[in-house]
């Protein structure tokens, strides 16, 4: 479960501790503060909603398209031109662009007046041919329908990769040695012969509502986080590819208005917690025999994931095989040359948890046959060697910190690069180590959040940095880290924000219950007088190994916060138990009864800052989005003495209500659970209510249904508790586009000036 960020919802996928309290932690940079703190003779603007979310006053800089070439000296991004798009190539040695490897009016097709406009493209694996994508349709958070069109570079043409009369496709790649490409279309995967563009149907069973073959179904898509259901073997001759039966599970419908007569449904499959999942197999397709073998699995057991699949060479497949209560993880490799056989498999890690175990992307099988993955084993997540057969391991990033994320293995230098929060929790850092274990180095600059997008070979990476009070920069760096150059560097944005009184967003730490030391970020507000007592303003999310406090810039969130302390407000953003960066057993508390120690965190941060002589106890608030709702609902009403208003977007009111994945990795099935799923539900806490509440929820949700909302207003109703409710009809979970986000946070603003 993850939330569109509020505030770059429409412009990007989704970018989103034992606490060091140290006083690195309450500096903030003498150029940030003279950034956010003008005199006040320059006669500041002030910030508004109208600004800040139906403008490009507060836009950032971005590189879009990002993409290494095969040289690792050279690098692509997508651009905005006359005309439409264009691809360019830019040296990684300089920063220079060398050249323009497409545009626009290179997509002309026989019989059009005008060339097509593309919106993504993908390079073929020897880089002679371009996949471009046009009419993208967006279906679920990352996935959608497009047409595709495959550009040769040297002729200077474009073909369509299947008939544009039919359906638009999904998930069309080329095959590694880019003699092929594969697609999906109606549910079902489909080949192409790049030279005679000769199309064959891999399989021919799938149907909406019933079988998906080569994408994973949408609670998969949400919660293991992926999209392409197929893999192609290194050298383009096979194709392994997950088909999931969603036969037995049942139906969501979404009612969708768009201005017509008479609404529609869109009805799709949606497992909540405790109901049936789509029966999920594997199997290889051999494009030269036409013929399609079955992966064995290791288990009759039918109600399992196979959340993570590959090549680990032309003839060998690996899988990820887990339990439906997500405490075991087992990993399998298979001979595919033949028939595979049950006897052949051979199980080469397991790993178990009296709790969960997460699913990620940190996974990379080295050439010998042994293998990298995370795991949080000794109370922190690291990077572990594997051997081949799985009987040796070696942690390679031992102590007391975090790392976030696996970025790439270079078996040339055996070297491997990753993020982690090992300085401090509030930050990121890039760094690499030896696959001995030795030789540990940090690589990007210091303080922030940092992350890299490196080239093939490793010797370069492109860095995005920023702090929470400052934009920041995107950098190129050496593979040792030194700079080469700045790419973007936010000169429009930090123009603009010249203009306005920002105030610092300043780290401190919160002394919760039993001892319990809280990371935080504090908004005073404009002219703050210490002698004053004002009113509180409490954001958060508050989800499983999520981070709200973090040094990095808000983008228009921060603004939103800002125009809040231009009003008076003091903005506070607390990390409660539950969330990351702080350990395995600071992130796993939680499990089984989400929302109890969270719900208990941001009660007791609120009577800290309570006791603040500049805080105006009476008057504090509290808001969230998705998960972050599910906590401000908790909090109006566990906490009714403690908070005077709540708003809560797009909440969880029960998790009763939400997707099998998510809920039952972090709660168990609610058939054993019962109390964990109904002791926190703040349905059952609407009789405690006593200060304000303001409910939204977009009728087209299909993550967190508005069922949510329904059931919470018919517990308040029944309760006879007045409150307010805002339905946005035909916006998803994201509630945004056109003026939306300007009402919402409008919405939001006058309710929080009228109640808090």
């Amino acid at each position: 479960m993850t939330i569109w960020n509020a505030g770059q919802a429409t412009f990007a996928l989704p970018l989103t501790l034992a606490l060091h309290p140290i006083s690195m932690k309450k500096i903030i940079s003498a150029a940030a503060l003279l950034l956010l703190s003008a005199p006040a003779a320059l006669a500041q603007k002030e910030i508004t909603n109208q600004t800040i979310w139906y403008s490009n006053t507060f836009s950032g800089d971005y590189l879009a398209g990002l993409v290494s070439m095969n040289d690792g000296t050279h690098y692509t991004t997508m651009e905005s031109a006359t005309g439409g798009m264009e691809v360019n190539a830019y040296e990684y040695r300089t920063g220079k662009k060398i050249s323009t490897v497409l545009r626009s009016e290179d997509l002309m097709l026989p019989g059009q007046d005008a060339p097509l406009q593309f919106e993504g493209y993908e390079f073929s694996g020897d880089e002679t041919r371009l996949m471009v994508r046009t009419d993208m349709e967006p279906l679920y958070r990352y996935s959608y329908y497009a047409y595709n069109y495959v550009y040769d570079r040297a002729s200077k043409t474009v073909k369509p990769l299947t008939d544009p009369e039919q359906s638009k496709q999904r998930l069309a790649t080329f095959s590694p040695d880019g003699k092929r490409a594969a697609f999906m279309r109606d549910n079902n995967l489909f080949v192409v012969d790049l030279t005679s563009m000769k199309e064959t149907a891999i399989t021919t069973d799938g149907e909406w509502n019933k079988v998906l073959n080569g994408a994973p179904d949408w609670v998969y898509e949400e919660e293991f986080q992926f999209t392409q259901g197929y893999v192609w073997s290194p050298d383009g001759k096979k194709i392994l590819y997950l088909r999931s039966d969603e036969s037995a599970v049942k139906e969501y419908d979404l009612t969708m208005y768009k201005e017509q007569l008479y609404p529609t449904e869109y009805r799709f499959k949606y497992p909540k917690a405790g109901e049936a999942n789509s029966l999920v197999s594997l199997h290889v397709y051999d494009i030269a025999a036409s013929s399609t073998v079955d992966v064995p699995l290791g288990t009759t057991e039918t109600d399992i994931y196979l959340p993570r699949f590959g090549f680990t060479n032309e003839s060998t497949v690996w899988f990820m095989r887990m339990n439906r209560l997500q405490n075991e993880k087992l990993i399998y490799t298979s001979d595919v040359s033949g028939t595979p056989k049950e006897q052949d498999l051979k199980l080469v890690y397991k790993e178990t948890s009296p709790t969960y175990i997460e699913v990620t992307d940190d996974l990379h099988f080295l050439s010998d046959g042994s293998f990298l993955l995370t795991n949080e084993q000794d109370g922190w997540n690291h990077i572990v060697w594997n051997s081949a057969d799985g009987k040796t391991r070696r942690t390679i990033t031992p102590g007391e910190y975090d790392v976030l994320a696996v970025k790439g293995v270079d078996e040339k230098s055996k070297r491997v690069f990753f993020t982690a929060s090992k300085l401090d929790p509030t930050q990121q850092e890039v760094w690499s180590v030896g696959l001995s274990g030795k030789g540990l180095k940090q690589l990007s600059p210091a303080g922030g959040v940092n992350d890299a997008d490196f080239s093939a070979g490793f010797k370069y990476f492109i860095n995005t940095r920023s702090t929470a009070n400052d934009p920041g920069a995107i950098t190129l760096h050496d593979g040792q880290g030194k700079l080469v150059k700045t790419l973007k560097d936010n000169a429009k944005l930090n123009t603009n924000l010249k203009d306005y009184a920002l105030q610092p967003k300043e780290f401190i730490t919160i002394a919760a219950s039993d001892g319990l030391v809280l990371n935080a970020w504090m908004i005073k507000p404009t002219a703050f007088d210490a002698t004053k007592k004002y009113p509180v303003f409490m954001t958060q999310y508050s989800g499983p190994n999520s981070n709200s406090v973090l040094d990095r810039w808000g983008g228009r969130d921060l603004l939103w916060h800002q125009l809040l302390a231009q009003q008076g407000y003091i903005v506070v953003c607390v990390d409660g138990r539950g969330t990351g960066h702080r350990g395995r057993d600071f992130r796993h508390i939680t499990y089984g009864q989400l929302g109890k120690y969270e719900t208990e965190d941001q009660i007791s941060a609120a009577k800290w800052l309570g006791q603040l002589p500049y805080v105006d106890a009476s008057r504090i608030g509290i808001q969230g989005w998705s998960y972050g709702g599910y906590m401000s609902s908790l909090c109006i009403t566990k906490g009714a003495d403690t908070f005077k208003a709540a708003i809560a977007v797009a909440p969880v009111t029960n998790w009763r209500y939400y997707d099998s994945i998510y809920t039952e990795r972090y709660m168990g099935l609610p058939q054993d659970n019962a109390s964990g799923y109904d002791d926190n539900s703040p349905i059952h806490h609407v009789a405690d209510l006593k200060g304000s509440y303001l409910l939204v929820h977009g009728l087209a949700d299909d993550n967190v249904h508005y069922q949510n909302s329904a059931e919470m207003a018919t517990a308040l109703v029944k309760a006879n508790k007045q409150f307010t409710e805002m339905m946005y009809p035909d916006k998803n979970h994201g509630i945004y586009g056109g003026t939306t986000r300007l009402h919402l946070f409008t919405l939001m603003t006058d309710f929080l000036l009228e109640k808090l």
